[in-house]
């Protein structure tokens, strides 16, 4: 689905590109069958973060901080407050609890799904709103 999705031309924008390419990377360990594609979409990869890593914008608000948690608020008032997953950490920790552990109701399940979607809905969104703003300074 990824591949298909992805396809073979453009740039492929991502925040904190190191992260995402180690999990691809991961990845082809386990299906190796996806070692060209992988190097080919690799050098497609473009890193949301490197502009606000350099100091290129920066806005008190941020902290010091360039995550995404605390650029977008500080470029767009929008946020992660109110979310139930409201970090990658606790994204990862609850999709591996709700796949792979026990004694999970099909209804918890579904809801922490939900959760997984809004929030990763929210991060791709984010990346858009950034980028939008970005263009416009």
């Amino acid at each position: 689905m990824l591949k298909k999705n992805l396809g073979t031309k453009g740039s492929i924008v991502t925040y904190n590109a190191s992260f995402e390419k180690d999990k691809l990377n991961k990845a082809v360990e386990v299906f190796p069958e996806y070692k060209k594609w992988n190097s080919q979409i690799q050098e497609r990869i473009v890193d949301l973060l490197d502009p606000f890593k350099a100091f290129y914008y920066y806005h008190y608000s941020q902290m010091g901080s360039a995550s995404i948690k605390k650029v977008l608020p500080a470029l767009t008032g929008k946020g992660y407050e109110g979310l139930e997953i409201a970090d990658g950490g606790t994204a990862s920790e609850e999709y591996l609890r709700v796949t792979f552990g026990y004694g999970v109701t099909e209804k918890e399940r579904s809801k922490v799904r939900k959760d997984l979607e809004t929030y990763c809905a929210l991060d791709t969104k984010g990346m858009v709103w950034i980028i939008d703003k970005l263009m416009k300074l």
